[in-house]
């Protein structure tokens, strides 16, 4: 079958049973064809932005969707397991991402199975061919290790981030000026006011972050990723 007759196999069609949405068109059109060698019919979904996508499934009698993490420009499929969901589909992610407190968004989401790209073409047929089936599913165990490692996760980001939090706005924004290397005669000249406020706010940072001085100040914004805003 050549190129062309592939593409047009894989339109979408009033009758598709899974929905492909993937950002590597050749393996989207790949793994319809497949499909359809036993007997499921796939449609491929052209346009990956999101209100594409979901006009693409709307009002259709699809019995899942297989959705990518990463959609390019489009963004991330996480932000599109929940509305898709609401449609009243099963999502499963079809995904290269192997860290575990991402698979466990998705899960948490409302993913019902995640397959990987990692496997041979044909174990990834298989896989898809089983959670289409209802065999592929995640069990409850898998479910509950996920969501574990998940919980330990945020709990984790939450107490690298907390002393962050009891900074002011305005302390939060001298911090920033201290990353961008400014000093507190540049941030004063900048922010029309005195070095001496400028100094206040550096003091009461330091305290708030319990370190004993700018460098160290960085240092600790830096290795938490904290950011302006974030």
């Amino acid at each position: 079958m050549t190129d062309a007759a592939v593409l047009r196999d894989t339109q979408p069609t009033d009758v598709a049973q899974i929905a492909i949405v993937e950002d590597h068109g050749l393996l989207a059109q790949s793994l319809a064809y497949a499909l359809a060698g036993r007997g499921i019919t796939a449609m491929v979904v052209k346009d990956l932005h999101p209100d594409a996508v979901l006009d693409a499934l709307r009002d259709r009698d699809l019995a899942l969707v297989l959705l990518d993490f990463d959609l390019g420009d489009a963004g991330i499929g996480l932000d599109l397991i929940k509305p898709i969901g609401e449609l009243g589909y099963r999502v499963a992610m079809l995904t290269g991402e192997t860290d575990p407190v991402t698979l466990a968004k998705c899960v948490e989401a409302g993913a019902v199975g995640v397959i990987s790209k990692r496997d041979p073409f044909d174990r990834l047929i298989e896989h898809i061919a089983d959670v289409f089936d209802g065999r592929g599913i995640l069990s409850l165990a898998t479910r509950e290790q996920l969501m574990s490692g998940l919980r330990v996760h945020r709990s984790q980001e939450a107490e690298r981030t907390a002393p962050f939090e009891r900074l002011t706005v305005r302390e939060s924004e001298v911090l920033q000026d201290l990353i961008d290397g400014k000093n507190a005669e540049t941030i004063a000249r900048d922010s029309f006011v005195s070095v001496a406020t400028v100094r206040s706010h550096i003091k009461a940072l330091l305290a708030k972050l319990g370190v004993n001085s700018q460098l160290a100040a960085v240092a600790l914004a830096r290795r938490s990723g904290w950011v302006l805003g974030g």
